[in-house]
């Protein structure tokens, strides 16, 4: 029994290690952001990167602030286009049922309710905070962007040199074991994004379908901005699915609006079917891991749950193909 622990020591140092590394970056989620997405970033485009300075003879630090600019750039006209469909969206919508609003502020008492507001000082301490909020936003975001953007340059510039300088600090005898962890890592985190993607694309299809096929106006964006929220696995698509299913009912197209909330529903079966089972193929993960980690981030409503089980067991992945755990039995 005791040679069974001390066997398994090195897999309960590392489970012990990780929860609480990952425990305080959690806490500091707002300040390592923009490391993990530029880290991120920057070992999906590595190859892109590699073509670009071998193609076209790019130094590496043009190079590096090309494919920057290209990502940042795709990037922001997606999120305007989103914006610009949204704000249209939402004129269109206050035209068919700006009577409502109309209605409400003509009922008796409101007037007076609203006056009473303004005089007790809550409606205008409430705008000024909210008003407060987003002045101390916007430059938060535009520090965040222009971080981001500096590591991700960063990141692609010196990630040769970055793997050399570990290996050069690490002993002759874990050299090669630190290398195939790199490496390994390198391979399994691509993986991971692309079967993430795949699945983002699955509803990205899916969704565009149903609303060409329902009639809903520019089907493709409206689909990307589905495909998007399919990020988020606590809300989903749903964010989107149910207020354009529930907008066609309050407009008396019933079929419309049944056929997308019914789409919703089994947009959310086939997406517990579907992710282990392509999350697995791609790195290799037991499909009961990953739906368990599906589970408990709902079960709780907690998105770190997710985060969490995903990267533990894609970690712990690395190290076992990389010779890092010693399943020899104890002497």
């Amino acid at each position: 029994m005791k040679a069974r622990v001390l066997r398994h020591k090195s897999k309960l140092i590392f489970f012990a290690v990780y929860t609480l590394v990952f425990w305080v970056l959690a806490q500091l989620a707002l300040y390592v952001t923009p490391l993990l997405i530029a880290l991120i970033i920057s070992v999906v485009m590595k190859p892109l990167y590699d073509y670009f300075c071998r193609k076209f003879n790019f130094r590496s630090t043009f190079a590096a602030t090309v494919i920057t600019l290209i990502i940042f750039g795709l990037a922001f006209a997606v999120i305007g286009f989103l914006l610009y469909l949204v704000l249209r969206q939402a004129i269109a919508l206050f035209d068919s049922y700006g009577y409502l609003l109309d209605d409400f502020l003509s009922a008796p008492n409101i007037l007076e309710q609203l006056r009473q507001a303004l005089l007790s000082g809550d409606l205008m301490g409430t705008l000024g905070d909210v008003a407060s909020a987003l002045f101390q936003l916007i430059p938060l975001v535009i520090i965040f962007v222009v971080i981001t953007f500096a590591l991700t340059v960063f990141f692609l510039h010196h990630m040769s040199d970055i793997k050399a300088l570990i290996l050069d600090r690490v002993g002759d005898d874990r050299r090669q074991t630190v290398a195939d962890v790199i490496s390994n890592g390198y391979r399994l985190v691509r993986k991971f994004i692309r079967s993430y993607l795949i699945l983002y694309l699955i509803t990205f299809v899916e969704a565009a379908f149903i609303f060409y096929l329902t009639g809903v106006e520019f089907p493709l964006l409206f689909a990307l901005i589905t495909a998007v929220a399919d990020i988020l696995p606590i809300l989903g698509p749903g964010v989107v699915l149910i207020p354009f299913g529930v907008i066609f009912i309050l407009q008396e197209n019933y079929i419309s609006g049944v056929t997308i909330l019914i789409f919703f529903l089994l947009t959310g079966i086939l997406r517990q079917i579907m992710e282990p089972k392509i999350v697995s193929d791609h790195v290799k993960i037991h499909p009961l891991i990953v739906m368990a980690g599906i589970y408990l981030s709902i079960a709780a409503m907690n998105l770190w749950i997710l985060f969490y089980v995903l990267a533990l067991v894609l970690l712990y992945k690395i190290l076992m193909l990389s010779g890092v755990f010693d399943t020899k039995p104890a002497e």
